[in-house]
């Protein structure tokens, strides 16, 4: 397949779903092609400026809408990718220029047709029902263009994003804000996806127009990585089972890193087998649990570096007595202020190594089981944060407190002259190492 030559683009304002296809160097468009439902070339266009790897857009009656193109043959001609789907002339047709809103039928087309491209949009989008990713081979990219998050308001109640059942697709959403406007939230998921899809720089529900939960399994065996993204005020709850902001069930493998999950109406995550990392994360103000480590054995799971903070159950929860497969390593937490235990185990026995976790005020206390207690544990006798409330996970120096986690070089950051905690506010976030960033995490204002 031809590389395209960059993103398909969007902008609602300035863009136009009628006369651009929204790739190529040229905005060249018509109403007279002709295609030949048995072969990729198409006549009758203006070639001015076209060359390989732009996007061909070809009104055809029905079927396929959009390709690359493979050779510039004449002034008139192409050779595309894809065959287009019927014989047909006096065509509309476009290369170019900027597609106006994601919602757009023909626009649908092309998410349809897709193969390994990038759709990014310059202005905040509005849809009337799910987009359905592209269930062919590939890795294929929805993102807001750089330099700040674009809000996607999906107004019906359904998933903004759907499908990718494909073995070989690879989805991935970046700089996007997804939310749902729909007073009814019976479906209305961020993500409703199959297999494998990556999330970087996204958010997740919005405290006016929420979403049910930022991401439900839709397939068999999802798997991704979920960078930095914030999964907030999300609406879902079930009394006879765990609910939460974002759910992993019958996953094959996610990893989560340098995320947040606040104030959902249940807990803010919900893993149900294999394979789920937490690195960096805070889990703060959710209704119930933070993370609830639920049904089946969710194996080999690493959580480090994480917050676990003024939730109104357990900090960490294992929902089940059969929640005990392989090892999970528990190292370098903070369990503060939850409604419940800082980490609650069933029986019988888990494998659990704990090391290095601190525990501040949880009500029901540290752990449910001592058994999982660790001789490297840290118990703090004030709040070591500056103003978690208000997003503030800085460390503060209070006796009892922050002031305990640097006389115990807390987490990875041993230099006793910045934050030691390996933090949003202390590393991450700045430009350099070492302390001085912002205060919060950057997407809190999205």
């Amino acid at each position: 397949m031809t590389a395209p030559n960059g993103a398909i683009v969007f902008n609602s304002s300035t863009g136009n779903d009628t006369t651009a296809s929204g790739l190529g160097s040229a905005n060249v468009y018509g109403s007279g092609a002709s295609t030949t439902g048995s072969s990729a070339v198409v006549t009758g266009i203006d070639t001015t400026g076209v060359s390989s790897g732009d996007l061909l857009w070809v009104q055809s009656s029905s079927g396929r809408q959009f390709s690359i193109i493979f050779t510039v043959d004449s002034s008139t001609q192409v050779t595309c990718d894809d065959v287009f789907a019927n014989t047909e002339s006096g065509r509309t047709w476009a290369i170019g220029g900027k597609r106006a809103t994601w919602d757009n039928a023909d626009s649908r087309q092309c998410f349809a047709d897709s193969a390994g491209w990038v759709f990014e949009t310059e202005t905040d989008q509005s849809l009337t029902s799910s987009i359905s990713c592209p269930n062919i081979s590939g890795t294929h990219e929805f993102k807001g263009s750089s330099g700040g998050i674009k809000t996607i308001t999906q107004t019906a109640d359904d998933s903004n994003f759907g499908g990718g059942s494909n073995v070989g697709s690879i989805m991935i959403f970046r700089n996007l804000k997804l939310q749902n406007s729909n007073a009814s939230k019976t479906a209305a998921n961020g993500l409703a996806m199959k297999r494998i899809y990556h999330c970087f720089d996204c958010v997740f529900g919005d405290p006016v127009n929420q979403l049910l939960r930022a991401s439900v399994r839709a397939g068999d065996f999802p798997q991704g990585i979920i960078n930095n993204c914030i999964i907030q005020n999300c609406t879902a709850t079930n009394p006879y089972s765990p609910e939460g902001g974002w759910m992993v069930n019958n996953g094959r493998g996610f990893v989560f890193n340098n995320c947040i999950f606040r104030n959902n109406a249940e807990s803010g995550l919900v893993t149900y087998q294999y394979n789920v990392t937490c690195i960096g994360c805070i889990f703060h103000n959710n209704v119930d649990h933070g993370w609830v480590r639920s049904i089946g054995a969710t194996r080999e799971g690493v959580v480090s570096g994480c917050i676990f903070v003024n939730n109104g159950g357990d900090g960490m929860h294992a929902y089940s007595s059969s929640d005990f497969g392989d090892t999970s390593v528990v190292r370098d937490n903070i369990y503060a202020g939850n409604g419940g235990y800082g980490l609650d185990v069933n029986a019988p026995f888990p494998s659990y190594i704990t090391r290095g976790n601190a525990f501040y005020n949880n009500t029901s206390g540290s752990y449910s089981d001592s058994r999982i207690a660790s001789d490297t544990d840290i118990t703090l006798t004030s709040d070591p944060f500056v103003d978690a409330a208000n997003g503030n996970f800085q460390i503060d120096s209070n006796a009892g407190g922050g002031a305990t986690l640097r006389a115990n070089n807390f987490a990875l950051n041993t230099d006793t002259s910045v934050y030691p905690f390996r933090q949003y506010v202390s590393d991450d976030f700045d430009s350099g190492a070492g302390g001085g960033g912002a205060t919060v995490h950057p997407l809190y204002a999205n």
